[in-house]
């Protein structure tokens, strides 16, 4: 009974830390001329030809970065390396 409970635990903890794990395919909330990223519940915001986006796939977080808590769809905070970024993306 003790294996089984440890066994479950262990199961049930590897599927948490997965369910957090970043995802970096490209989201529904992509527009014309914007890849969108969603992490951990945050949506990143990137001009789609950008080096900070290239640098993103790779793991590089950038260096400079503007949040809007709940200003993203459905309350979604966004996150940008950029203030122009998000203008641009919200007015889209």
């Amino acid at each position: 009974m003790r294996l089984l409970a440890a066994t479950l635990l262990a199961v049930s903890l590897l599927v948490g830390t997965s369910a957090c794990a970043t995802d970096t395919k490209s989201s529904a909330y992509d527009k014309p001329g914007f890849t969108t990223k969603v992490v951990d519940g945050r949506l990143w915001v990137f001009r789609s030809d950008s080096k900070e986006l290239q640098n993103f796939e790779k793991g590089v977080e950038p260096s400079q970065l503007v949040t809007r808590i709940a200003a993203g769809p459905g309350g979604m905070t966004l996150k940008s390396p950029d203030a122009k970024i998000l203008d641009e993306y919200l007015a889209k």
